[in-house]
């Protein structure tokens, strides 16, 4: 069986119209790596620095087998944000860095990442309080 994207998870998620709905998938597609997309996505202390604007990328190819790829490359959300990690990174390299990853993941998980960083994912805080209570405790 292959493996979901992180992109076609949350778009299961995005789907359900309910809190109980959303936990279901959630939980159902539990990770660490898409703890990490709510994480980078919906907590208030982390801001990204990357520019709001899309960065110029191309996008793999859709002949390339990408699909799991964020699952491994998902560590590097790190750089991107005001951690200490991102904040040592010079603003040029981050971006450069960002690039980089938007090619390597599937088309779809590049979109997913964008989204994040506009804070776009259309998943209800309340089902992520639920699912996640220890990541989501300081959460709004």
């Amino acid at each position: 069986m292959a493996i979901k994207s992180l992109a076609q998870i949350v778009g299961e998620i995005e789907k359900e119209k309910t809190k109980a709905g959303q936990i279901k998938v959630i939980q159902e597609n539990d990770s660490k790596a898409l703890r990490m997309v709510f994480e980078f996505t919906f907590d208030p202390m982390l801001q990204w620095l990357v520019p709001d604007s899309d960065p110029p990328y191309r996008p793999a190819a859709d002949t390339i087998d990408q699909e799991g790829r964020l699952y491994a490359e998902i560590d590097k959300l790190v750089y991107f944000t005001n951690t200490p990690e991102g904040l040592n990174v010079k603003p040029m390299r981050r971006e450069q860095l960002f690039i980089q990853l938007l090619e390597t993941v599937a088309p779809d998980d590049a979109k997913l990442l964008l989204r994040m960083r506009r804070k776009e994912l259309k998943v209800m805080i309340w089902s992520l309080k639920e699912a996640y209570p220890q990541m989501t405790g300081h959460w709004k």
